[in-house]
């Protein structure tokens, strides 16, 4: 199962992930503030966001994982990524901005797009993502991508910003209908 290679919404075009980013996805990896709240360690190097770029490419290639950089389309600025995992019969997404771009409503708008192709998929029956339960801004977002609160749930992911070695997570999720025994 693959993912498609971009995505057209009113006011982004989310395109694979290149190497040719590394320097946009340096300019939010290497702030403290787009990743406080994120499992990996803050970008010290360029050459780490270099790393990350080719293992997006990688990803895309293998199937492994679906990341796009989030452009927007009126000036052709890199906004973030965000990565769609399919695992069928699930998929889980997760994304960063930079915080230039935060409040305009960017991320809510791609997430939309990639759950809502992603749920319409005959195998997938549930699209799920996380956020620490301190992050208000990723959980509207989720809200608006239309994932409902499931659960917190206690030593789940590794914040190092936050010095968390395993900290909680919410989970919120969009399901289709359970399939009954014996109903197609």
């Amino acid at each position: 199962m693959r993912a498609p290679d971009t995505f057209q919404t009113d006011r982004l075009t989310l395109r694979p992930v290149t190497r040719a980013d590394a320097a946009d996805v340096f300019a939010y990896a290497g702030q403290a503030a787009p990743t406080r709240f994120m499992p990996f360690v803050r970008h010290r190097e360029l050459a780490e966001s270099l790393a990350f770029a080719v293992r997006c490419e990688e990803a895309r290639v293998s199937g492994a994982a679906f990341p796009w950089a989030i452009v927007e389309r009126a000036t052709g600025a890199f906004t973030g990524v965000i990565e769609l995992r399919l695992s069928p019969p699930k998929a889980d997404f997760g994304y960063i901005l930079n915080e230039a771009a935060w409040g305009r409503g960017f991320a809510s708008e791609a997430a939309s797009a990639i759950v809502a192709w992603a749920i319409a998929q005959p195998q997938i029956n549930r699209v799920w993502a996380t956020c620490h339960p301190d992050n208000a801004a990723s959980a509207a977002v989720l809200k608006k991508a239309g994932l409902g609160y499931e659960a917190t749930l206690a030593n789940w992911e590794a914040r190092p910003q936050l010095g968390e070695a395993a900290g909680p997570s919410c989970v919120y999720a969009l399901t289709k209908p359970a399939q009954q025994p014996g109903f197609a």
